[in-house]
């Protein structure tokens, strides 16, 4: 795995409870890929309440106040537990199944990488196979890569009642 994978995979966005009554309004953290999709769906719940959070994909700090919080809290668990959220996610798996292979950004769709430092298409003489790929040629597409889960809108909706407020760090 190089390094730029490790960082991607590894990487994600840490959100803060301001003033949390509980453990679990202490902290939230989703890796990059979670996160995505997560903010997305919050963010179409209530474009009232998250549009006050001007940057939901940033880790620089934004975030909500106490009683917008926990406004949103009450509008999550009632998606929750409607079966709106369930019904969301298994379309969004739906789509992301239904998305066609893109060719790989790395090799260019050769499936063959040129030699150290450069990128791009492939020197079949010369050349490796290439890692982002494994030499077919193609990937799933990023969108394919950003699960979505009712497990963990509930977690996120358990942290929003109790965090007293949130920065996205």
């Amino acid at each position: 795995m190089s390094l730029r994978h490790l960082k991607r995979t590894i990487m994600g966005m840490d959100v803060h409870g301001k003033n949390p009554t509980s453990e679990v309004g202490s902290y939230f953290r989703n890796n990059m890929w979670h996160w995505r999709a997560l903010a997305t769906y919050v963010c179409g719940i209530d474009r009232r309440l998250t549009d006050k959070c001007e940057h939901w994909q940033s880790n620089d700090g934004a975030g909500l106040n106490a009683k917008d919080s926990a406004a949103l809290a009450t509008r999550l668990q009632a998606e929750i537990d409607s079966g709106r959220t369930a019904n969301y996610v298994r379309v969004w798996a739906s789509q992301q199944e239904m998305m066609p292979d893109e060719p790989c950004w790395l090799c260019e769709g050769t499936g063959t990488r040129k030699p150290a430092p450069e990128r791009g298409d492939g020197d079949l003489a010369t050349g490796t196979i290439c890692n982002g790929c494994d030499g077919k040629g193609y990937i799933r597409p990023y969108a394919t890569m950003c699960p979505i889960s009712v497990e963990n809108v509930q977690r996120f909706t358990n942290f929003l009642r109790d965090c007293g407020g949130f920065e996205i760090w």
